[in-house]
């Protein structure tokens, strides 16, 4: 995915790390969803992986259960240097605005729209 290459461990510390070396070295059209939720989660790959992601939450912003969420928790630095990629986020959830309050709440929606609260996240890993 990335050339990024990491070295193979004897042992790996545990299953998800192990889960997550394997999957690197999955091509990224068949990535599951579940793979890629958790790649995107562990901030790997998102270079690579954003567009997919977008694009399953264009389709429907909630089917792909928590990716919202995930996609919403990307550091500020990674949309500061891909702004394409956050205006159509932004886009996306201002779109579904109405349906991401009733699901999800008031503050989450605000905590997902806030991209100030990213800059505290963990550095992203491209």
């Amino acid at each position: 995915m990335e050339n990024n290459v990491w070295e193979t461990p004897n042992e790996f510390l545990t299953d998800m790390i192990k889960r997550c070396y394997q999957y690197r070295k999955i091509s990224i059209s068949e990535l599951t969803t579940d793979q890629m939720r958790l790649l995107i989660s562990k901030k790997i790959g998102v270079y690579y992986l954003i567009g997919i992601i977008l694009e399953k939450l264009k389709s429907n912003i909630l089917a792909e259960g928590d990716f919202l969420v995930i996609v919403s928790i990307i550091p500020a630095e990674y949309w500061t240097k891909n702004k394409k990629y956050q205006l159509h986020f932004n886009g996306i959830v201002g779109q579904n605005a109405n349906l991401i309050k009733s699901e999800l709440g008031e503050k989450e929606f605000d905590r997902i729209q806030d991209v100030e609260s990213r800059k505290h996240n963990n550095v992203y890993k491209t």
